[in-house]
């Protein structure tokens, strides 16, 4: 074999051998996340959420949910199924951002900004109890702190929106169904 095709080949291969290397190493740098919400979503019998000193508290009741303390709304389903849907299947980066924060508010975790998930099953126990705060140089995610531990997590994506105190994002007052009186029967002509 010619020496020039022999010294091509070696550094073909050794091109190869480093690519493979610095991209084995560029994986161990890349973001890897885990679902906060690891449990049965099916167990939840009840939401709340807290910003401050507002709150929301959502039970279900059989198959059915609703807003305690507001019996006159009804639940938005589309605002129920974007809790299940989108809230619940977020995911946190396995690297905290800080393990032993001394001030949450440089998170947005502090008492005024934060809100408060928790969940609770049937009998009243709790399967989550979680923070969310909102980072200000990056909208396209949130930071979590579960309320029994320090650290704190970058989320992989933002579901402030989903978590609302607002009455009229999670239920609506239901239409009263009025007989039109103005169509005309034959038995009126």
């Amino acid at each position: 074999m010619d020496k020039k095709l022999q010294i091509s080949i070696c550094i073909l291969i050794g091109l190869v051998c480093l690519y493979l290397y610095d991209s084995s190493k560029q994986k161990g740098y890349q973001d890897s996340y885990i679902d906060i919400f690891n449990f049965d979503h099916s167990k939840i019998n009840k939401v709340i959420i807290l910003k401050g000193n507002d709150g929301i508290e959502i039970e279900r009741n059989d198959s059915t949910w609703k807003i305690n303390g507001h019996d006159s709304l009804i639940i938005k389903n589309s605002s129920i199924d974007k809790l299940f849907d989108e809230t619940l299947i977020v995911k946190m980066n396995k690297l905290p951002v800080s393990s032993t924060p001394k001030d949450l508010s440089i998170y947005s975790l502090d008492s005024t900004r934060a809100i408060n998930l928790i969940l609770s099953d049937i009998n009243g126990n709790t399967l989550s109890d979680a923070m969310f705060g909102i980072s200000p140089s990056n909208y396209y995610s949130n930071f979590y702190k579960n309320s029994d531990e320090e650290a704190v997590y970058k989320t992989n994506s933002n579901i402030m929106t989903y978590l609302t105190t607002n009455l009229k994002y999670w239920g609506e007052i239901p239409q009263e169904v009025i007989p039109d009186s103005t169509v005309i029967t034959p038995s009126d002509l």
